[in-house]
C-alpha cells in the first residue's frame, strides 16, 4: 500500500520527463529539417538555373520547391512539343529509311556507315527526362524537408502541452488521491477508537 501512494505521488514525473523528450526531438527534428532545406537549396542554386519565359513562373531563378516545378513543367512542355507529343519510352530509336520518318525496328531504319541512325528527339526526350527528374526531386526534397519541420513543431507542442497541463494535472490527481487516503486512514482510527 506505501509503494503505491509513493508511486502514485510522483508518477507526475513521467508526463514531465515525455515533455522534455518531445521537445528535445521536436526540436532537433526541425534543426535537421532546416538543414535538408538549405542542403537542397543550396544544392540547386548552384545549378544556376532559370526558369523559361513561358514558364508559370518566368524569368526567375530556381531558389524553392515552386520554381523547380514550375521549371520541370515547362521542360516537359518543350519535350513533348519536340518530340510530337512522344515521352522518352515511346520515342522511336533511329529515322527511318525513307529519311524523313522514324522507327524503332533496325532494318528499317536509315544506315550511315553501317550503323542506324538514332533519332535526334529521342535524345532531346531522355535530357528532359533527365533534367525533369532532378527538377522534381528537388521539390521532394523541399517538401519532405517542410514535413518534418512540421512534425518538429507539432512535436513542441505535444511536449509544451504535457508539460504545462497533463504533469500538473496527474500531480494534481495524486495530491487529491492521497489527501483522500489520509482522510480515510484517520476516519477508520477514528471508527476503531470509539
Amino acid at each position: 500500500m506505501k509503494f503505491f501512494s509513493i508511486a502514485r505521488h510522483w508518477f507526475w514525473v513521467a508526463p514531465l520527463v515525455l515533455g522534455v523528450m518531445f521537445i528535445a526531438g521536436g526540436l532537433y527534428m526541425v534543426r535537421e529539417g532546416r538543414d535538408a532545406k538549405d542542403e537542397v537549396r543550396d544544392a540547386i542554386v548552384r545549378e544556376n538555373i532559370t526558369t523559361s519565359q513561358d514558364a508559370s513562373l518566368p524569368n526567375v531563378q530556381v531558389t524553392n520547391a515552386a520554381t523547380a516545378k514550375s521549371e520541370a513543367q515547362a521542360i516537359e512542355a518543350h519535350v513533348l512539343k519536340a518530340t510530337g507529343g512522344e515521352t522518352y519510352a515511346t520515342v522511336d530509336r533511329y529515322v527511318a529509311a525513307d529519311g524523313v520518318g522514324t522507327t524503332s525496328d533496325k532494318d528499317k531504319a536509315l544506315i550511315v556507315d553501317g550503323n542506324p541512325v538514332p533519332n535526334p528527339a529521342r535524345n532531346t526526350a531522355f535530357q528532359g527526362a533527365a533534367l525533369r527528374t532532378s527538377l522534381n526531386l528537388a521539390v521532394m526534397g523541399f517538401k519532405v524537408s517542410d514535413l518534418v519541420i512540421g512534425m518538429g513543431f507539432f512535436m513542441v507542442v505535444v511536449g509544451g502541452t504535457f508539460i504545462v497541463f497533463l504533469a500538473p494535472a496527474v500531480y494534481y490527481a495524486a495530491e487529491l488521491a492521497n489527501q483522500r487516503s489520509r482522510e480515510k486512514g484517520h476516519n477508520e482510527m477514528a471508527t476503531t477508537t470509539a
